[in-house]
């Protein structure tokens, strides 16, 4: 996850310290796993509970 950071950092010019890079890597694996149940869960067949009308509001 770091390097991923580091190239990050090189690409938009963050200017991120070293310290700074591990602390944003750290952090973004662990939302990884928090979320990674999430990520499993097939909601192919499953209707929203709430249609939104774009519509509405443009007249």
């Amino acid at each position: 996850m770091e390097e991923i950071v580091r190239r990050l950092n090189a690409e938009y010019g963050f200017n991120l310290s070293e310290e700074e890079i591990k602390l944003i890597a750290q952090q973004a694996e662990e939302a990884h796993r928090l979320f990674r149940p999430l990520y499993e869960v097939d909601l192919t067949d499953v209707m929203p509970m709430m249609k939104v009308d774009r519509r509405k509001g443009k007249e």
